[in-house]
């Protein structure tokens, strides 16, 4: 690939104007220079090619005349590994989608992480760029290093329409991150009530357990959902289950301040509000220790007994003073 004598400045602007839609200087260059190949103008921080950004801004004539003069670099790659079609997917660009498969893009080409295009459109909430790339051959159950597949994806998206075709071109529910997350453990976590009902249906194991031995109904806790956190309920989420620090539903709602939970778990489900994990933290300590202030006050207001001391002497103000 022979260099351009452009210096970094006029480069750039080259690449300023390409992507406003002038590529007269494009053309000018095809024409001036021998054996010109456009992949020689990108930025230098990021490495994007002029069709990375045309892809990733949906310009379909930028593209169709840089394919038209050289096709074979329609996979060309940036400093992180991603190509024009990784872009594309990124940022739901169904037609540029369209016209990089049909110009031979690589479908299931990674970036740095192991990211397929797929996998990035699956982060959004386009289902034509989704079902393009399917069509296109895409690996559904392609897992990266980290074990998270499009379905977890989708399901943290919470984008329903795109979640139900993936289960209907073979999507597997059942697959674990490598931290033991289940593709239900994410959507009840980020709250996606349609994901998780679609889940429920399929039979799904609500109590699955991932390494921290959390189970959804745990990780809706966390999120702060209790929509979820009902649905999962009334499918028959086990809620006396503990994780592997020994604490149950009352004492991660006490943890993270989420005082309308701790109301229903104490009062709907029965929950104890003294009762305490393997080390002797109550509701009151999980509070304490998190400078849950208002739900200290509201622990206490239903029956949680301040006096009370964990294995370590310690009762659950001296957690609030030990912050102070």
């Amino acid at each position: 690939m022979p260099e351009l004598s452009l210096s970094r400045r006029e480069i750039n602007r080259l690449l300023k104007r390409a992507l406003s839609g002038d590529i007269a200087p494009i053309v000018d260059l095809k024409a001036s220079t021998p054996g010109f190949h456009w992949a020689t103008l990108k930025y230098e921080t990021t490495g994007d090619t002029i069709l990375h950004c045309a892809a990733r801004l949906g310009h379909i004539d930028t593209i169709n005349y840089l394919l038209s003069f050289r096709p074979s670099s329609v996979d060309c790659k940036n400093n992180d590994d991603k190509t024009p079609l990784h872009e594309a997917a990124q940022f739901s660009q169904a037609e540029v989608v369209r016209l990089l498969l049909a110009n031979g893009a690589q479908v299931n080409a990674l970036k740095r992480a192991d990211w397929t295009p797929l996998m990035l459109a699956c982060t959004k909430s386009d289902p034509e760029t989704v079902k393009l790339l399917v069509e296109g051959g895409a690996l559904i159950n392609y897992s990266n290093k980290d074990g998270w597949s499009c379905l977890h994806l989708a399901a943290r998206q919470g984008e329903g329409e795109i979640f139900r075709f993936l289960i209907g071109q073979g999507g597997d529910h059942a697959v674990r991150t490598r931290n033991g997350r289940s593709v239900l453990h994410v959507a009840a976590l980020h709250g996606n009530a349609e994901i998780v009902r679609v889940l429920v249906e399929l039979g799904v194991d609500v109590d699955v357990k991932d390494n921290c031995g959390n189970t959804p109904l745990h990780e809706a806790v966390l999120g702060r959902h209790v929509d979820v956190c009902r649905l999962l309920i009334e499918s028959g989420a086990d809620v006396r289950c503990t994780n592997n620090v020994d604490f149950n539903l009352l004492h991660l709602a006490s943890s993270e301040g989420y005082n309308d939970l701790v109301e229903i778990v104490v009062k709907e489900l029965g929950f104890d509000v003294n009762a305490a994990n393997a080390n002797g933290l109550t509701a009151l300590h999980c509070a304490a220790r998190k400078g849950q202030k208002d739900t200290y006050q509201v622990l206490v207001q239903l029956g949680g007994d301040p006096e009370i001391k964990d294995k370590f002497g310690r009762i659950a103000s001296a957690y609030h003073d030990s912050r102070n």
